[in-house]
């Protein structure tokens, strides 16, 4: 039956809806993960309304889910990083930072960001000033890099990711370094953060974002409450064949198109970084 069709009520269309959400999120592909059901939900509104057969809305769905969950699927085994964090504490400081370098090349994004990871926060400081409030939205590894930023322990940390053995970890991790336990599962494009940071990290997810929903970022930038918001993305594609920068830079000017926002752009290696001066 098609979701739009006469005969289609609205409580067979909520029922196909309860159903194909259920049945994604007891999926064994994304059981382990779990997502949070306002993600689907949104995804089947929105796929939904572009067809009026619920089995191809229901692919479209898996499809948009797929391109979020990917880079969740080849993730560490959490317990096991967990202990192994446990350890690490035993043997000093200089033993968490290492196991902080493992978590943070188990990540395709932050590993690319690790050969110089000191001059990237270097850098992006100097044109932001050093932040004392920080959120980091769709956080993946990222907060591991506290280390790198010579940050003080004061600093309020916010983090925000889908997978909730990830947050774990983050919040272990945070109680063990001294920092306020304020990782959260949270959909960040659904469910935006209400508070107010110094700084707000958008690490490589805008052009993602917005392949899973074109144009979402205009209004999601203007959502963020911060006064530096810094968004990068990749200069080239992953097997670096292939320049992306005209593009990258389009989707930042359409998304800021119109604010009165100041944007700096400088590149570190193959990551372009645009610092967007919102308030202050």
């Amino acid at each position: 039956m098609s979701v739009d069709s006469p005969s289609a009520s609205t409580f067979d269309i909520e029922e196909i809806q309860k159903t194909v959400i259920r049945k994604i999120l007891q999926s064994r592909k994304y059981q382990a993960l779990d997502i949070p059901e306002d993600t689907i939900m949104q995804l089947w509104q929105q796929e939904s309304s572009k067809t009026k057969n619920w089995k191809e809305a229901e692919k479209n769905v898996r499809e948009k889910l797929h391109q979020i969950i990917a880079p969740y699927l080849g993730d560490p085994d959490y317990s096991l990083a967990e202990q192994q964090l446990l350890e690490a504490c035993q043997n000093g400081e200089a033993a968490v930072q290492n196991w902080c370098k493992d978590m943070l090349l188990s990540h395709s994004s932050s590993k690319e960001r690790m050969p110089h990871m000191d001059v990237f926060y270097q850098k992006l400081f100097e044109k932001i000033g050093r932040p004392q409030s920080i959120q980091d939205l769709a956080c993946a590894m990222n907060p591991f890099a506290f280390p790198w930023m010579n940050l003080p322990k004061s600093t309020v940390y916010y983090a925000y990711d889908l997978h909730h053995p990830r947050i774990n970890l983050i919040n272990r991790y945070f109680e063990i370094q001294g920092l306020q336990s304020l990782a959260k599962v949270q959909d960040i494009l659904i469910n935006t953060p209400e508070i107010h940071t110094d700084a707000a990290f958008f690490f490589k997810e805008a052009h993602r974002f917005e392949a899973r929903s074109k144009g979402c970022c205009r209004d999601f930038f203007r959502r963020i409450q911060t006064d530096w918001l810094v968004v990068t993305l990749p200069a080239e594609n992953l097997t670096g064949q292939h320049g992306m920068r005209d593009r990258q830079r389009r989707l930042m000017d359409k998304a800021i198109e119109g604010s009165g926002w100041d944007m700096v752009e400088f590149e570190i290696e193959t990551e372009m970084v645009f610092c967007i001066h919102k308030y202050g």
